[in-house]
C-alpha cells in the first residue's frame, strides 16, 4: 500500500470523527439550550406574572404541536412557542395533546398545563334525580322537566326498544308499564350533550349495575322466582314503607300473605290501578277491575308499582322470620305497628284514626 493512500484513509478517518463530534457537541449544545429556555419560562410563567388570570382558549382537533403551541403564546398562557414545543418534543408528548375548549390558568408551569391538556377539557354536566315511588308516567314527566326532552319522546324511545333492558316485563318492551320500576331512583351526572335515549339508557342501566351489585354474594330469597317478583315486591315496600326499620317487616308481611294464599290487600296497588293520587283508598276503588288491584286478585301484581331504591331490595333479603300479616301506620313519625290478629290490627286502626295518623 502506498503512502499516498495510506494518508487519504487517514485523513478520511479524522474527517468522519470530526464530523460526529461537532454532531455530538451540536445535540449537547441543542439539549442545553432547550432545558434553560424551559426553565427560564418556568420562571416567567410563575415568578414574573403579577396578575393571575383564567385564559380561554379553543384547539381545533387535528392541531398540531406547533398550531397548539403557537395558540398558547398568542392567548398569552405561556411566554414562549418555541420552549413549550421543545418541551413536548423531549417528553414525547407532541402528538398526545386533546382539541377542545379550555378555561386555563396563565400561570402554570408546563408540567401543570401539560396535564390539563393531556386529559382533554372537562365535560359539561348537569345533574338530575329521580326520587323513589314515582310510578312510570311520573317518572318520565320529571325527567322530562329536569331535561328539557319531551315526555313523547322519552316514551317512544322506551316503547321502540332504543333503550335496552334485561328486566323488561316478559321481554316487551312495546307497553309502557313494561317498564315501570326499570328505571332506577338516583341523582345523576348527565353530560349537556346526552340526548333523551343516552339518558333513559343511563337511568335503566343503573338497575343492572345494582342489582349486580348486590347479588354478587346474594341469592334470590326461595320465596321469590324471578327479578320481576322481586322488583314488584321491592316497589310495594317502597310504597309503604316511610322509616328504613320497617321495611323489613313489611317484607316478611308480604312474605307470609303469600305464603298464606291470602290477598294481599295493599292500598297503594288501588291507587296504582286507578293511577290516582290520593290519601284514602274507599271502597268503592276496591272494586277496580285490575290485575294490580291486590284486594280483589291473589298473588303479587304483574308488574313493580313505582321505582324503588336499593334500600327496599336490601329490605327483602333481610326480611325477619315473623308471624305478622297485619300492619299499619300508627305515628305520625312514620312508625308503623304489626301484627297477626285481626282484632287488633282493627283496634290499632282506630287508635291511629282518632289520632289523626290515618284519615
Amino acid at each position: 500500500m502506498s503512502m499516498n493512500n495510506i494518508y487519504y484513509k487517514n485523513r478520511s478517518l479524522i474527517y468522519i470523527i470530526f464530523t460526529l463530534s461537532i454532531f455530538y457537541i451540536g445535540n449537547i449544545f441543542a439539549s442545553s439550550a432547550a432545558l434553560s429556555i424551559e426553565k427560564s419560562l418556568d420562571i416567567v410563567n410563575v415568578n414574573d406574572i403579577e396578575d393571575v388570570e383564567i385564559i380561554y382558549i379553543s384547539i381545533p382537533q387535528g392541531s398540531s404541536a406547533t398550531e397548539i403551541t403557537s395558540i398558547l403564546n398568542n392567548k398569552g398562557v405561556i411566554s414562549s412557542s418555541l420552549a413549550y414545543e421543545i418541551y413536548l418534543r423531549n417528553e414525547n408528548m407532541e402528538d398526545k395533546l386533546r382539541a377542545g375548549d379550555y378555561e386555563i390558568l396563565n400561570n402554570l408551569e408546563f408540567e401543570e398545563l401539560t396535564s390539563i391538556l393531556l386529559k382533554g377539557p372537562p365535560l359539561k354536566t348537569y345533574n338530575i334525580t329521580i326520587p323513589e315511588g314515582l310510578w312510570i308516567n311520573e317518572t318520565l314527566e320529571s325527567i322530562s322537566s329536569q331535561t328539557g326532552f319531551p315526555v313523547e319522546s322519552l316514551k317512544n324511545s322506551l316503547l321502540s326498544g332504543v333503550v335496552e333492558s334485561k328486566f323488561v316485563y316478559l321481554g316487551d318492551y312495546r307497553k309502557l308499564e313494561h317498564w315501570e320500576g326499570l328505571i332506577y331512583p338516583n341523582t345523576y351526572e348527565i353530560n349537556v350533550d346526552a340526548n333523551g335515549e343516552e339518558i333513559l339508557q343511563t337511568l335503566v342501566s343503573e338497575l343492572e349495575n345494582v342489582t349486580t351489585n348486590i347479588f354478587t354474594n346474594n341469592e334470590l330469597p326461595a320465596w321469590i322466582d324471578n327479578y320481576n317478583e322481586l322488583f314488584t315486591i321491592a316497589s310495594l315496600i317502597e310504597a309503604e314503607s316511610k322509616l328504613d326499620e320497617d321495611r323489613p317487616l313489611v317484607a316478611s308481611v308480604i312474605r307470609n300473605r303469600l305464603y298464606d294464599n291470602m290477598l294481599l290487600q295493599i292500598d297503594a296497588t288501588v291507587l296504582y290501578a286507578l293511577q290516582k293520587r290520593k290519601s284514602q283508598v274507599l271502597l268503592v276503588d276496591l272494586q277496580v277491575d285490575s290485575k294490580y288491584n291486590t284486594y280483589k286478585y291473589d298473588g303479587l301484581p304483574p308488574t313493580p308499582i313505582s321505582g324503588f331504591g336499593e334500600r327496599s331490595i336490601i329490605a327483602i333479603l333481610n326480611a325477619p322470620q315473623s308471624d305478622f300479616i297485619y300492619y299499619l301506620l300508627t305515628d305520625k313519625s312514620g312508625k308503623m305497628s304489626f301484627t297477626n290478629n285481626y282484632t287488633d290490627f282493627i283496634n290499632m286502626k282506630n287508635k291511629a284514626k282518632e289520632e289523626g295518623v290515618i284519615p
